[in-house]
């Protein structure tokens, strides 16, 4: 899902690098997830990356269809 999947911080001074929207969607739904008591019991550290990416491309999917919605 790397179509429409700019800077999270956009700015022309470093070329539109570093941290993209999906990766910082990931990070919120990680540190969520995180949050939650004794989530290292039923996840690994793998399944709680892939877990949050998987929220993270809901996420940019449904940004998509609200972008949509208003064009």
């Amino acid at each position: 899902m790397s179509n429409n999947n700019e800077p999270a911080f956009p700015s022309d001074r470093f070329l539109r690098s570093g941290m993209t929207l999906r990766d910082y969607f990931a990070a919120k739904a990680m540190a969520a997830m995180l949050s939650i008591e004794n989530v290292h019991l039923i996840n690994t550290e793998t399944q709680i990356a892939t877990l949050a990416y998987q929220q993270a491309d809901a996420m940019m999917k449904a940004r998509k269809q609200k972008k949509d919605e208003v064009v």
